[in-house]
C-alpha cells in the first residue's frame, strides 16, 4: 500500500502534467515544453525505475516536441499529432496511477525533487557554452 503523501504527491504531478500538455496542445510553446519536461523529471525522480511509465515518459515528450517543432515553423497542428500527444498523456497518467500501489515510502524522498530541479539546471547550463554548471563565467 502506498503512503498517502506519495499518493497525493503522484496526484499533483498527474494533474500538472495534464495542465501542461493541454497548453502545448492548444498554443505549442517551447516554455510549455521545458515545463512539461521538468515535471516528468520531477516525477520520475519519485519512482523506482519501472520500463513501462520510462516508456510512456519518452513517448510523452517525443509527441510534444513533435508538435512544438510544427507549431514554431509556423505549422497548424494536425489532428494526427494531437491526438498522439493526447494519448501519450493518458497512457502515462494510467501507467503512473497504477504504479502509485506498488510505490513504497523512501526515506530520502524529500531531496528527490531538488535532484531533479539541479538536473534540469545542469542541462541549460550546458546548452550555453560560456557558463560552468555554477553559473559563472568560464
Amino acid at each position: 500500500m502506498a503512503d498517502s503523501t506519495v499518493t497525493q504527491t503522484i496526484s499533483e504531478r498527474i494533474e500538472a502534467v495534464k495542465k501542461v500538455v493541454n497548453l502545448i496542445a492548444q498554443a505549442g510553446r517551447g516554455d510549455d515544453l521545458h515545463d512539461l519536461r521538468v515535471l516528468l523529471i520531477n516525477t520520475m525522480s519519485l519512482l523506482k525505475r519501472d520500463p513501462g511509465i520510462e516508456a510512456a515518459v519518452d513517448d510523452l515528450y517525443a509527441s510534444a516536441d513533435s508538435l512544438v517543432k510544427d507549431a514554431s515553423s509556423g505549422t497548424p497542428p494536425n489532428a494526427r499529432s494531437l491526438r498522439l500527444l493526447l494519448s501519450a498523456s493518458d497512457r502515462f497518467c494510467n501507467r503512473l496511477i497504477a504504479a502509485v500501489d506498488r510505490i513504497a515510502p523512501e526515506p530520502e524522498l524529500r531531496l528527490k525533487g531538488l535532484e531533479a530541479a539541479y538536473a534540469v539546471q545542469l542541462e541549460r547550463f550546458s546548452m550555453n557554452a560560456d557558463l560552468d554548471p555554477v553559473g559563472q563565467v568560464a
